[in-house]
């Protein structure tokens, strides 16, 4: 595996893409990253963060709440560090209006299955952080240091929470999941990876899906209401197709944990926090193999990776990557009309490092 964590998978080339928000990106279930290098040029920084568990055969005893208090700390560590440090890229420091230089950094959290379902543990514990070094902030007179999460990338994340799945949902059993593995993959890796996917169904059993603190208003009479502040605004790429098992089932019926939502347009996050999905773009392909061949991955660099978020005031707003008709259409001069496909020779560098 890499030796930092985060590693910079795609580093900021341009001035453009130094100033734009970071995306990290959680691994999925088997604990790699090795698929984001399959994306093209996102044109911001990327990171990729790996399960550290992988190697060492160790688990989150917390489950997913220490699982992403842990991925808080690289961010926080990345972010708030020395800009140049072993190769990290930070956001731009932002200016407050007597000049100073702001403690306030700018992200978008993502990542594949899993890593968008733990992005948004992630977000929810920001609140923490940023209420804390407030309350630090007001003992030692020091500025606090604030993290704004812009929104999150779920490629096809489904709701984990059993009490949303359909009530005559069938699931098969996880053996008859047909896993896809690379013609050298080797046997420590493939044990490594089985052991990382048994320990997130593990987690993902018992784990809460998070709640969000509740936002006071005042109404033109002056009356203080309060409503639920909500998870950052998210954007959804959804898999058209159901994983195939691996011989029939007793019951046809029966399919793939990861696709008891696929019915679903939101795979089940509209009954979680209702406005919560912004955009949903489909892709074609299975929960599996998203990443498989060129013209998938592609098609998964076309989605929206942070183009709705505004990387000065955090607001949403209209995407200069609009996805129309299954092609890209370019408002920024800078960008190339066509995202080219990353070599071969990228991505097999990655795997050496591991």
């Amino acid at each position: 595996m890499f030796r930092q964590n985060p590693n910079l998978i795609q580093p900021p080339l341009t001035p453009l893409s130094t100033s734009r928000p970071p995306l990290f990106l959680i691994h999925d279930g088997g604990g790699t990253i090795f698929s984001y290098y399959c994306l093209s040029d996102l044109h911001r920084p990327v990171y990729g963060i790996f399960n550290p568990c992988y190697s060492t055969k160790s688990t989150f005893e917390g489950g997913i709440p220490e699982m992403a208090k842990t991925y808080l700390n690289f961010i926080i560590e990345t972010l708030f560090g020395d800009d140049q440090c072993d190769g990290k890229v930070s956001s731009p420091p932002k200016r407050d209006a007597g000049k100073e230089l702001s403690r306030e950094r700018d992200l978008i959290l993502g990542g594949w299955s899993l890593g968008g379902m733990v992005s948004l543990e992630v977000s929810r514990q920001v609140l923490d952080f940023n209420a804390a070094e407030v309350a630090q902030a007001v003992k030692t007179g020091k500025k606090a240091k604030k993290l704004n999460v812009l929104g999150i990338i779920m490629i096809d994340s489904m709701n984990p929470d059993q009490a949303s799945f359909p009530h005559n949902v069938k699931i098969a059993n996880p053996n008859a999941t047909k896993m896809q593995w690379g013609p050298h993959t080797k046997p420590e890796t493939k044990e490594a990876v089985l052991r990382c996917f048994h320990e997130a169904r593990r987690m993902l059993a018992f784990w809460e899906l998070p709640t969000w603190p509740p936002v006071a208003d005042a109404d033109g009479d002056g009356t203080i209401r309060t409503s639920p502040m909500g998870p950052p605004p998210v954007v959804l790429l959804k898999a058209k197709e159901n994983v195939p098992l691996q011989e029939p089932q007793e019951d046809e019926e029966e399919v793939s944990r990861t696709d008891v939502h696929r019915g679903d347009g939101q795979l089940g996050w509209g009954s979680y926090h209702e406005g919560m999905v912004r955009k949903v773009i489909e892709v074609e392909g299975h929960h599996f193999n998203l990443f498989t061949e060129e013209r998938r991955a592609e098609q998964v660099t076309r989605g929206d990776f942070g183009g709705s978020w505004s990387a000065d005031n955090g607001h949403e707003e209209e995407s200069s990557l609009e996805v129309k008709g299954g092609e890209r259409e370019e408002e920024d001069g800078d960008h190339e009309g066509k995202m080219k496909w990353r070599k071969e020779g990228d991505l097999r560098g990655a795997r050496e490092k591991a």
